[in-house]
Parts: C-alpha cells; structure tokens; sequence
C-alpha cells in the first residue's frame, strides 16, 4: 500500500529540513493482499461461505477499530454458533476450532482494550483450548500461532505463577515456527513484537525488531492481511519511538492509521510523539 498523500507530504517536508537524499529513503510500507482467504492462519476451503468469511473479518476490523466491546461479543456470539451449528458441516474439523480459537481470542482483545480484565481471561482461556483441541492429531503452524497468540495475552492478565510456567513456551514456540518456515509472516511480526514493545530489562531490543520487519516487507511484496500489516506497521512505529526517531515512528503510526483509522493505540502514540 502506498503512502497517503497527506503522509507523503508530511516526508517531502522531513527530507528537504534534513537534505534531498532523504526522499530516495521513502520506505515500503508493505501492501494488503489482492484477496484475503486467511482469516485462522490458513486458507479456507474453496466452498466456504462468503457470509461466513466476512463476518470473521468484519469482526477482526470492528476490534481493530475499537469498537463498543458489547458489539463485537454480539457479532462473536453469532460466529461461534454458526461455528457450532450442522451448516458449519462442511468445514474440516481443524478449520472450525481454528476459527472458534480466533472468534474467542478477537473478543478477548476487545474486552483487555476497554479494561474488562474478568471478561477478557475467559475468552482467552477458551482460544487457548480450541488451539489445543485443534492440534489433538498433532502439532501444526496454525495452531501453534492460535495458541501462543492467546497465551501471550493471558501472560499479561493473570498472576506470576502463570508468566512463569508458559511465558517461555511463545519465544520457544515462534522459534520453532521461524526455524521451519523463516518467512511466516505473523510468526515473524509476532517475534519482532518480543522485540519492539518490551524494554531491555525484559528483552526489548528496537533495532533488531526493525531489522526483522524490513526483511519480512522485503520477502513478502504480494502483501499481507489487513491485521498483520496493521501489527506490522505500528510495531515499526513503536521500534522506531522506543529508539528516539520521532519522524519514522510518526510516519509509521501513519501508515498504520491509514488501514483502521479508528485504532486507539496507533492514534494514542501517534499524538503522544506529537505526530
């Protein structure tokens, strides 16, 4: 996806206070794919129904938006029982824990991002479960990513004992994905975020969340989902401000904008780098 022209304007001014090389710096901020099929990490079923497939995404975009967390548990509740009901037959059993793991873990996020810690933790506990379910004949990238999504989430929320036992097991367990697949483009935003929003006590390392992050742009030019680019631009943004540079994380909160204008993180550090 190109610049806006506002965020183009915005580096013209930045590159002619800095010197007229800046502007051959313009960086590639990745692109949406031309169709998204992905909406649980692997590609549905050429006879899924498209209803049911932009509602899994309109229910993405409405948290990604931060929308009023009773809607999307509204939204969430009519998935999951179409999930759970004899229409959704046709899907292969692996598919349907998969996309009730990303409906819970979705709906989990809306409730952490407005403060409703109690209703959060039970819908991460259940994302977490269906992953497992998921992965009963056997591990899996997809499944893995389900889980270790939600139990990022839930190392957050819950107490010590809980950070200790499994907060290990999502380093451990991106790794592994990254050692099979180096270029999985949610495993690697996932291991630059380790990077980026962490402070150096705990891990946090900027310039080597920048250097993963340009490397995936770099081997992905057919695009990324609308969530993963998202994630993918503002944790460049939040590198970027971790390091200092104002003018990058400011363009790069931009960027992220231009996909969910509504997002209240993205908009918050944006204004807060005075961007």
């Amino acid at each position: 996806m190109k610049p806006s022209k506002r965020t183009f304007i915005t580096l013209l001014y930045l590159a002619l206070l800095g010197g007229a090389s800046s502007v051959l710096a313009l960086p590639d901020t990745g692109s949406l794919l031309t169709a998204e099929n992905c909406p649980a990490g692997r590609p549905l079923p050429a006879d899924t129904d498209p209803k049911l497939i932009a509602s899994l995404y309109s229910l993405r975009d409405s948290v990604y938006m931060n929308e009023a967390p009773e809607l999307i548990e509204s939204r969430a509740t009519a998935i999951i029982k179409t999930l759970e009901s004899p229409s959704a037959s046709f899907l292969e059993e692996i598919d349907r824990l998969l996309l009730l793991s990303r409906a819970e873990l979705v709906t989990g996020r809306a409730f952490n991002e407005a403060g409703l810690k109690e209703k959060a933790i039970p819908r991460f506990e259940a994302a977490v479960e269906y992953a497992k379910k998921a992965m009963a004949a056997g591990e899996h990238t997809p499944g893995i990513m389900a889980r270790i999504r939600s139990l990022s989430e839930l190392c957050l929320l819950k107490g010590m004992g809980f950070l200790l036992s499994n907060g290990p097991l999502i380093p451990r367990y991106t790794r592994q994905i990254l050692d099979k697949e180096p270029s999985h483009r949610a495993a690697a935003i996932l291991f630059a975020s380790s990077k980026a929003y962490p402070s150096g006590i705990f891990g946090g390392n900027p310039k080597e969340a920048i250097a993963v992050l340009e490397k995936l742009v770099a081997e992905h030019p057919e695009g990324f989902e609308k969530d993963e680019l998202f994630d993918l631009r503002a944790c460049f943004g939040t590198a970027y401000a971790k390091l200092g540079d104002k003018a990058k994380a400011a363009l790069w909160f931009r960027a992220a904008l231009e996909l969910y204008p509504g997002n209240r993180y993205a908009g918050s550090e944006l204004e807060r780098i005075g961007g």
